[in-house]
């Protein structure tokens, strides 16, 4: 057991230390990125400035700042869908630095566990908790993003259905709607008109705007979009109707969630009412709770309680969650 929690404190300091040298290695190299785009005339995002030379979009497709990494993560998979959970979260980083993060986290995780749980079981326990913790927080970070979209989106359409009546286009209307929202919704309006500068197809742009959103309500407004191309039609009143629709659909989540709020607060306190007890206990009588925490039968019964707790309240939140 000695050795084994020497060698993954060695691998944690390790992956402490990759993952400074890549954080200071990225501010370097996006000081280097400035400068160059400040010399050739574009914007650090790969927009040319002025008028002129053409308008060109480098996009960065590296995975990584630091090349070493860059090159072992370049395949697909695990790269690719770290790339979607960090796009649907609106994040800056990169999928390397997120792997990074999940690496560090397990590798602490299986410290911590190793030391206080103990046996392989503890090990395996804090593994995955230390590696799907920053998973939990960008997942966390997305579904905040997705409900400002779902508040921004009736109005976004709203000005929209406004614009194309006063006889903007199509691209012209999304370019204002960008510029007068804010974030979240705005910038990937904005974006999804810059693609139609630069000569996406629109189907294109739009199939990217979708992606990068993931909400039910977007996927709806592409695909009027889509079919409205297709089959031609009133657009404004298209548009207009499914504003409708989205907010009585918003009023709508607001009476579940009322009707949910229960079910939902049962399960943290029954969730959190264990934790309080065994801590209550250890702070009154600490000797009681050693045979828990220092016997290897202790550990295992300690193990499964939290496993028991954790894919408790698990199930008890999926029931109590209803998607519209």
């Amino acid at each position: 057991m000695l050795y084994l929690t020497l060698l993954l404190v060695f691998v944690g300091t390790a992956g402490v230390l990759v993952g400074l040298f890549v954080f200071f290695n990225r501010r370097r190299l996006s000081a280097e990125a400035e400068a160059r785009s400040q010399l050739m005339g574009r914007s650090p995002t790969g927009l040319a400035i002025g008028a002129a030379g053409p308008t060109t979009i480098l996009r960065d497709e590296r995975v990584a700042d630091s090349e070493v990494l860059d090159r072992l993560l370049s395949g697909k998979g695990i790269t690719e869908w770290a790339k979607h959970e960090l796009e649907l979260a609106g994040s800056t980083r990169n999928p390397g630095e997120f792997l990074l993060g999940c690496l560090v986290g397990a590798v602490l995780g299986a410290v911590v566990g190793g030391r206080f749980l103990g046996g392989p079981v503890g090990v395996a326990i804090g593994t995955a908790l230390g590696g799907l913790l920053p998973v939990g927080l960008v997942r966390r970070q997305a579904a905040n993003r997705v409900k400002k979209f779902e508040e921004q989106l009736p109005e976004a359409l709203d000005m929209l259905v406004n614009a194309l009546r006063a006889g903007y286009s199509l691209q012209a209307a999304m370019e204002f709607v960008g510029n007068e929202l804010p974030q979240p919704l705005g910038p990937e309006f904005g974006r999804f008109y810059d693609e139609q500068r630069l000569g996406v197809e629109v189907r294109t742009a739009l199939m990217r705007l979708q992606d990068r959103v993931g909400t039910y309500d977007i996927k709806m407004f592409v695909t009027a979009l889509l079919i409205q191309r297709e089959t031609g039609g009133n657009l404004s009143e298209v548009l207009g109707n499914i504003a409708l629709l989205m907010r009585e659909r918003v009023a709508f989540r607001g009476q579940v969630d009322t009707l949910t709020a229960e079910p939902k607060a049962s399960a943290k306190v029954l969730t959190g009412l264990p934790i309080a007890v065994f801590l209550l206990v250890y702070v009154m009588n600490p000797q009681y709770m050693r045979p828990l925490l220092e016997t290897s039968t202790g550990h295992m019964l300690l193990a499964y309680a939290v496993s028991s707790v954790v894919v408790g309240y698990v199930i008890l939140m999926r029931i109590a969650k209803i998607d519209i």
